[in-house]
């Protein structure tokens, strides 16, 4: 289905409660209180991949979070 709303997904920490971002000096994932650097993802089943992912690495799933725009 098509729609003329652009979606979009970010990841919360659910142990921090900050959205996920790339740290641009050591391109950790780290854990930001506001949505300014956060990743964002175009999709949920992107955003669902890379919380199930991060999830395994990590040993903490992200909650993943549709942004109202």
């Amino acid at each position: 289905m098509f729609t003329k709303h652009v979606e979009r997904y970010v990841l919360r920490s659910c142990s921090e409660g900050g959205y996920l971002c790339i740290n641009a000096v050591n391109q950790r994932i780290e854990s930001q209180p506001s949505l300014d650097k956060a990743w964002i993802f175009h999709s949920h089943d992107g955003a669902v991949n890379h919380a199930l992912s991060i999830g395994e690495v990590l040993g903490e799933t992200p909650d993943v979070v549709k942004l109202d725009l």
